[in-house]
């Protein structure tokens, strides 16, 4: 069909493209046709994907990934600046994180990596909550509060009333956590044995909701102290269920007196933000003393009914996988690694085989708080446990798995985890490192360039210790590292090391120049094939091998001392007394002579020496000995006991008869950082 240009008059006015005498429907479709005051419909085509020809790697330079991609480094720099990389340059080091969120920017396809780190690895072993399992445990209680204010009688007294025969009432305990039975409704409470413990700070850290109920212990005495405000903090912080204990009453006989200083305690812990339920709180307070037992059963009593309130429960079955928590650990003689473990859920047996951090274990005996051996454990109950390859961390998660090989894989895995998370905190301080070195080697050649100006301000003495600086070129990028690392904090007050820049490989035109602009010493470490014109080169800077480390330490801390600023102490080599003053003509001029005699020691021409006069000893002269004679000859030296003639330099002629003149010499005393 073909369509003729039969248009009318005001639809050609609107006409924006040229039209033919004929065309086919066909391509008048495709014709590109718009009347004038209609927007043409636009559809931006989609960005295509582009395909990944290489797996991302780890980590890897700017100027690297420039490559691997295809695009000009300074375009790519000045993208990443834009994505927030402010020290972006060609060396800066992108872990793969970051070059996953680049390739999206530049609109790869690729398959994104689940992040897994060795905080949540086993996460993945443990198993989901079952209902049908859970029963009741008994509560977790730790004992918080300042020092001297009675923890330790608290728990010695629980400790004693756990024991059911008395002729064990003696027992030193030696395990994290302990269980004693309520007197009153016969229900166990584990309390953990050390309050405020290295472990349980960690745990708080880490979210772990181990403790359920924390005492806060408060003397009646002292009442709230900087220990007590810190443990309300702790408490406050991790949620958990809270129990006022006020310690010591047995010390105030008189009960208004007692009632007084109570009220004082309850008031100061109202201030500090305690809800107590004297004001409608739910935090409970309890009297008590420790020493002599008075209330201690309604303390024991207040922590099962707050239980009971919270029902605690936690699966209690063989099938379930046990999880709990490292509260100590130690090497014994004659047992090896050995860990108290407080359980969390399940029922750990013996033979059973658990990680702990880096740890893997394989239960030979499980010992309960009275030393003896227990087949099973189960939640709430802390148990030290024997079988542990290598000694596992307080503080860490206990996870039980089904065998040794489950285990090692894990554990292997973890570390793997453990090594690349390290590299990464590496990677981000040296790239850190290397922006501050830029910006002192920016600093510098501008510092340069103002004394080359002539500005004088550039010219000013720094205050501070002086820097003594170093370039670093090693053969791969851990001795680098290594020796960065080594050096880097070397020096004191006066001097410290202070490294321009370190790299990889043999040191270049540009490192030279570099070392020349800052004074800087070229330091190489296992490089074998530096050039000649490198070593001796024109410019005269100090380039220095290395293939041991400690030595290239020790040369470093060598250097660092050379530049202290020297002291010297004053030896004396000789006293030598003026008797008489003699006047000579010499060439029309006439000039006085000492007539000295040689009290102690040898007198050398050259000599440092002064003058001094009257019982002070004023010093009237300080320098050298210009001339020495007996009789009429010149001599080099004179002994003591002997007469001589003396004349020292700069013309000093002001002697007086009865003066000394102390002969001596300067020891430079040897310095140390």
């Amino acid at each position: 069909m073909i369509l003729t240009r039969r248009l009318p008059v005001r639809a050609c006015s609107r006409l924006t493209t040229t039209f033919p005498l004929a065309t086919s429907v066909r391509d008048f479709h495709w014709s590109g046709l718009q009347l004038a005051g209609k927007r043409k419909k636009r559809y931006a085509p989609s960005k295509e994907l582009k395909k990944l020809t290489f797996d991302i790697p780890k980590h890897t330079s700017v100027n690297n990934l420039s490559n691997l991609l295809n695009i000009r480094l300074e375009k790519l720099i000045q993208d990443l600046k834009k994505l927030g990389f402010s020290q972006a340059s060609s060396n800066y080091i992108l872990t793969r994180e970051y070059i996953e969120l680049i390739l999206q920017e530049y609109n790869y396809e690729f398959e994104s990596t689940k992040t897994v780190d060795s905080s949540n690895l086993y996460d993945e072993l443990k198993s989901p909550m079952n209902p049908r399992f859970l029963e009741p445990r008994p509560p977790i209680v730790t004992i918080m509060g300042h020092v001297d204010h009675g923890k330790t009688t608290i728990l010695d007294y629980l400790r004693k009333s756990s024991i059911v025969s008395q002729e064990h009432g003696g027992i030193t305990q030696h395990i994290g956590a302990f269980q004693c039975i309520a007197p009153v409704s016969k229900k166990p409470i584990t309390f953990l044995d050390t309050p405020g413990h290295a472990a349980f700070l960690k745990m708080r850290e880490r979210g772990a909701n181990i403790t359920d109920i924390i005492v806060l212990v408060v003397s009646v005495e002292d009442s709230i102290m900087p220990q007590t405000l810190e443990a309300i903090k702790h408490a406050k912080n991790s949620g958990n269920e809270l129990i006022v204990a006020i310690t010591k009453i047995d010390k105030i006989t008189n009960m208004k007196e007692r009632a007084k200083a109570i009220e004082k305690v309850e008031n100061s812990l109202i201030a500090n933000e305690i809800e107590l339920e004297k004001i409608g709180g739910d935090v409970q307070v309890v009297h008590i003393s420790a020493k002599t037992g008075e209330n201690m059963d309604q303390l024991e009593e207040s922590i099962i009914s707050l239980s009971d309130i919270m029902d605690l429960k936690a699966e209690k079955n063989v099938k379930t996988v046990c999880e709990g928590w490292v509260l100590e650990s130690e090497v014994k003689k004659a047992v090896g690694n050995v860990a108290t473990v407080l359980l969390k859920k399940g029922i750990m047996s013996k033979g059973d085989i658990l990680i702990s951090g880096n740890s893997i274990c394989k239960i030979r005996s499980m010992l309960n708080e009275n030393g003896d051996n227990v087949p099973k454990a189960f939640p709430s109950q802390a148990v030290e446990i024997v079988g542990w390859k290598s000694l596992p961390n307080a503080g860490d998660e206990v996870i039980q798995v089904k065998s040794e090989s489950i285990a090692k894989k894990y554990v292997s895995k973890r570390q793997h985890l453990l090594q690349e998370e390290s590299e990464v905190k590496d990677i981000e301080k040296l790239n850190d490192d290397r922006a501050i070195e830029q910006e002192k080697v920016s600093m510098a050649e501008d510092e340069l360039d103002d004394l080359e100006d002539g500005d004088e301000a550039a010219a000013e003495v720094e205050t501070g210790p002086k820097d003594i600086n170093f370039i670093i070129k090693a053969d791969v990028s851990g001795s680098e590292e290594a020796i960065v690392q080594s050096i880097e904090h070397l020096g004191n007050e006066e001097v410290r090391c202070n490294i321009v820049q370190s790299s990889v490989g043999v040191p270049t035109e540009g490192d030279l120049k570099m070392a020349k602009i800052t004074g800087s010493t070229i330091i190489c470490f296992n490089l074998d094939n530096v050039p000649n014109d490198i070593i001796n080169n024109k410019d005269k800077v100090p380039v220095k091998q290395f293939n041991v480390i400690y030595k290239l330490i020790e040369d470093v801390t060598e250097t660092l001392t050379e530049n202290l600023k020297p002291i010297f102490e004053e030896k004396q080599l000789a006293t030598v007394e003026i008797r008489e003053i003699f006047e000579f003509k010499v060439k029309r001029k006439f000039i006085k002579i000492a007539g000295c005699k040689v009290v102690n020691g040898k007198v050398s021409r050259n000599s440092m020496v002064k003058v001094v006069r009257g019982p002070q000893e004023e010093e009237v002269y300080n320098g050298r000995i210009a001339s020495i004679k007996q009789g009429k000859e010149t001599v080099q030296d004179v002994n003591k006991g002997n007469d001589c003639g003396i004349t020292l330099e700069n013309d000093f002629e002001d002697y007086e008869v009865g003066d000394k003149i102390i002969v001596y010499e300067k020891i430079k005393v040897p310095r140390f950082l």
